[in-house]
Order: structure tokens, then sequence, then C-alpha cells
């Protein structure tokens, strides 16, 4: 595959060569032996053949990369952890931004904060923090980079009790369209810094985050799990229950099989397990009859973060349907549940977790990322087989059809897949003007376009 343009032509060798001499990470083409590794990327369900990769070592090299794609024209991917739902780390015949490179982290435990480079995934970042016994809200998954989470919003296990990742951002480096290095932060750059906090990488590539970090100690993290049959009354009285849980505490649900047999099931960690943790989560294994699963104990926050590693793995084809719900209707439970007792893979998930506590105590218009309460909900069907495509895909938007009416329409940009534009402008609900204007401010060209993409106003 060669460097295309974005209406197809391609790029003279000798511009690519140029490009790479003044890189000081390398260039991998399709004639490099390296090619079908770097362009591998986590859903293989949207893999792509992009002309060139630059594997950037620094804000130098972005900016370099970045200049090159405006100046001929090229359309530009970016990628860290590589983690992502819509496959928007790929191009088809493009530029790829590649940060996986990009690793370096500094923490300071006097002052509680970190500031990391955006090809850290999420599990490198916690050890570093926790060996002074330190965290900041991220991703539930080790193996997801921070930077694309960060940008998103950041929701994790610790959101209710600490907040957003956004919301414990400090400042963060940006590469714009124009290749300038700009500080957003809310002594230096207040538009762009409300913007980046949520609204994905449609103004530019972070070259580095600094986050706000919070003393953080084991938890108390269980698994429950009942007959699928009790699951409208599974959810009324989770739904009674969350009401009154404490901010420390996250609870989840998701549907899963147990001894052979379909099986709603409920997650939760407390992040504060000294302040009453196990009398807190005494009775959710009464919310249904006698459980079929019931494991709890205390874990180290990094084995945490690990708990749902094995859920989701790289080189797998995923399609992703993602809604929220204002409270868990039990009808809508239903829905999913039958949903999970008729997909096509045994891979394929369907659950949903609690938002709300510290991170609903800022207003929508705060930060870009809006949607602070309810429920964040996902089906996502999970296969292996090309042949097994359209089956799966058509049973992800079907349960999705049926559970619609019993969403609040709001979404999560993170978890978006290849939902169309409309989906998007759900993702910010009321900021989302203000973000077409500030596109416009920041990148009015829209070099910044292979994402989920917000328009420049105008």
């Amino acid at each position: 595959m060669r460097l295309t343009t974005s209406s197809g032509d391609t790029v003279a060798e000798r511009l690519v060569e140029e490009l790479r001499e003044r890189l000081r990470g390398p260039l991998i083409t399709e004639a490099d032996q390296e090619y079908p590794r770097a362009k591998s990327i986590w859903n293989a369900y949207f893999e792509k053949r992009p002309g060139a990769l630059a594997r950037c070592t620094g804000a130098a090299d972005v900016a370099t990369a970045v200049r090159f794609a405006r100046e001929h024209d090229i359309l530009l991917a970016v990628t860290g952890g590589g983690h992502c739902f819509a496959g928007t780390g790929s191009v088809e015949g493009g530029l790829v931004i590649d940060t996986s490179a990009m690793k370096g982290v500094r923490v300071d435990p006097y002052g509680r904060t970190a500031l990391a480079q955006p090809g850290l995934v999420q599990g490198e970042f916690d050890a570093e923090t926790m060996h002074y016994g330190l965290a900041v809200t991220g991703s539930q998954e080790s193996y997801i980079g921070i930077g694309g989470m960060t940008l998103g919003g950041g929701l994790g296990w610790l959101g209710r009790y600490r907040g957003l990742l956004v919301d414990n951002l400090i400042a963060a480096d940006v590469v714009l369209a124009d290749g300038t290095l700009r500080r957003a932060g809310a002594e230096d750059d207040a538009d762009l810094f409300w913007a980046i906090r949520g609204g994905g990488g449609n103004f530019g590539v972070a070259t580095s985050f600094e986050y706000r970090l919070h003393p953080q100690g084991d938890c108390l993290a269980g698994l429950l799990a009942f007959p699928v049959a009790e699951t409208g009354e599974v959810a009324r009285r989770l739904g009674e229950f969350n009401k009154t849980a404490p901010d420390a505490l996250t609870t989840s649900f998701a549907f899963l099989t147990v001894d052979g047999e379909p099986a709603v099931g409920l997650g939760y960690v407390h992040a504060d397990p000294e302040s009453g943790g196990e009398e807190a989560v005494a009775p959710l294994s009464g919310l249904g009859r006698k459980p079929l699963l019931n494991h709890v104990g205390r874990m180290p926050y990094l084995a945490v973060q690990r708990m749902l590693d094995d859920n989701t793995v790289a080189g797998r084809r995923l399609y992703a349907r993602s809604f929220h719900f204002d409270e868990l209707h039990a009808e809508a439970l239903d829905i999913l549940a039958e949903g999970f007792t008729t997909n096509p893979s045994a891979l394929s998930l369907v659950g949903g977790g609690l938002m709300g506590g510290v991170m609903a105590q800022l207003p929508a218009e705060a930060t870009a990322f809006p949607h602070r309460t309810g429920y964040l909900v996902s089906v996502l069907s999970q296969w292996e087989d090309p042949a097994d495509d359209a089956v799966n895909v058509e049973w992800t938007q079907r349960v999705y059809e049926r559970v619609l009416p019993y969403t609040t329409g709001a979404v999560y940009v993170n978890h978006l897949g290849d939902d169309g534009p409309e989906r998007v402008a759900d993702a910010y609900g009321p900021n989302y003007a203000r973000l077409a204007s500030l596109k416009a401010t920041y990148d009015p060209g829209n070099l910044f376009r292979v994402n989920h993409n917000i328009l420049p106003a105008g």
C-alpha cells in the first residue's frame, strides 16, 4: 500500500523519504518487515492498510508528521494504546501517527501529581503511581492506552470516588493542526483545555498529560450471579440499592454463563474498604434468591485493574453499540438478557455500570464530557472468523434497537463504534455547539477527522 493523498493520488517516494529523514523515530511502510505487526489494531474487524506509520519518539516527531500530512493533503489517524471499538486508530492509504513508543512517566509523590506520555497503557501507568500508593481514575482494563482514555473522558472503577479522569487532568501538551505545540490548562488555554476533556482527538495530538493523584490502597471486590430468570427483580433491587450507594462503591451488571446456564451477574468494587466497605456491600448478596456465585475479597488495586483483561483480546473482531439508562428498567434488562441468550458468539458481552457519585458533582458544561449520571451500558459482539461478520453485526444492532426506547439518547464517545454523526452529537449533548465552534478555531480544515468527528462550525 502506497502513501496516498485524500484524493487517492500517490505521494512521491522522494517526499516519503524526506519525512523519514526528518523523524527521529522510524517511518514504517509496506516495504518494512515490521509493517504487518505495526499496522495491526486491537479490533480486527476494522483493520486497514495505512500508507505509512510514523512511530513518534516525542512532540517534535508528532509536529513533523502533522505538518507533513497537512501540507500534502494526507488522511491522518492517531494511535497510542491502539484500543478502539471503531478502529479509528488507522486509515486506508493515509498516515498514522503512532505514539505507542512514548512511554515516559514521572510521579511526584509529594505533590501527588504525575506527568505521563500518551503511549502508556493503563497497567504501566498504574504500576508507576501505585508504587507510591497513589492512583487516579483509569480504564477498567490494564491494556488500554491512557491517551485516548483521557481525551474521551475517562471512566473507571474510581470514577464515582475520585471523579472522571478528565476531572483530574491538570494540563496537557497538544500539537495543533498547524504543527505548533500548545499547553492546554486552566491558566494557559482554557478553551482548548475544556475541549480536550472529552472531545477526543478532534483538536490535536496530545503528547503529554499532567494528572492529579489520590491515595489508594486495597479494594474490596466481588462477583455475584443469579439465574437469568431473576433479571427483572435483580434489576429493580439493584436500582434501589444504588440510590444510596456510597461514592467509594461502584456496581456493574453483566450477563454470563454459570455451569452452562445463563445468569445475570453483579460486579462491584469498593475503593475504600476501611470506611465500612463490607457493611456497604453486604445487601448485594440478597438482591436475588440464592446466588449461583458469591465471590468477594480484598484485592490490590493493580489486580482490580486487571480483572476484566480477558473479556476482550486484541486481534478479535468486535462490533459495539453503547447507550445510557437513567435507571435500571426491569423491562430493558429483560431485553438484554434475552439478547444475551440468543447471541451467535459465546465471546460476546452485554453489561453496564453505575455512574454518578463524585463525577456528578460537576455540571454537564464543566468539561466537554457531559453525561455524568445513570448507567453506561454496552452490547458488544466479539468473534474471530470473518465469515461470521454479518450474523454478529446483525445481532448487535437488533438487540440495540429493541432496547433503544429505554435509553436516554446519551452515549460515551469512547464506546462508540461505527455509529453515524448523529450519535457523535449525542455523545456531547448540550456541549456540541461549543465544541463545533472551538473546532473551527483550532482545526478549521478538519485535519483531525479520522475519529468520532466534530465538524467545524460554519
